[in-house]
């Protein structure tokens, strides 16, 4: 009897204790023992040179590929512009012209 009467009341406890929500701990550290000194002669964000090198084959043909052309045939220039010849999606021939220094798009051209 003695054996029941402490697993009931193990058990009660278990239930009583896991229903009670529990506070995580705090404690507060107060000022920190430093303060770093601020760099105002650095920029927080650098940006991308990519007007002074303008853009390689590669993002050309990302480019390309963002603006609707499935598979890239063939890539000519690399001085001022990118010519790119490929297929869209649906199998028509797409002729596009990039800026190679800024990569905008200069001119997109669909053969139905």
């Amino acid at each position: 009897m003695r054996k029941v009467l402490t697993i009931g009341a193990l058990a009660l406890l278990g239930a009583v204790s896991a229903g009670t929500p529990t506070m995580a701990q705090y404690y507060d550290y107060g000022q920190p023992r430093y303060s770093p000194e601020p760099r105002y002669n650095e920029p927080r964000y650098v940006e991308p040179r990519r007007y002074e090198r303008g853009i390689g084959e590669g993002e050309a043909i990302s480019i390309a590929r963002n603006n609707g052309m499935a598979r890239v045939v063939r890539v000519t220039g690399g001085n001022n512009v990118w010519r790119l010849t490929g297929l869209d999606r649906r199998g028509y021939e797409l002729r596009m012209v990039i800026d190679a220094r800024t990569g905008r798009v200069v001119a997109a051209e669909r053969d139905r």
